[in-house]
């Protein structure tokens, strides 16, 4: 299994773009908005982005 690899953004980011980072071998672009959540874990590849807080 691979370990899950964990993105950490800017806590004023709003939307993310993940393309699998492994460009022509990634996935698809897809968009993910935070919405209020502080983390959003891709369908695809399942990286974990995480918002930091605002400090």
């Amino acid at each position: 299994m691979i370990p899950e690899e964990i993105i950490r953004v800017d806590a004023e980011t709003e939307t993310i773009c993940c393309d699998g980072g492994q460009d022509s071998l990634g996935h698809p672009s897809v968009y993910y908005t935070f919405d209020g959540n502080e983390k959003i874990i891709c369908s695809y590849c399942g990286k974990i982005y995480i918002r930091n807080s605002e400090e």
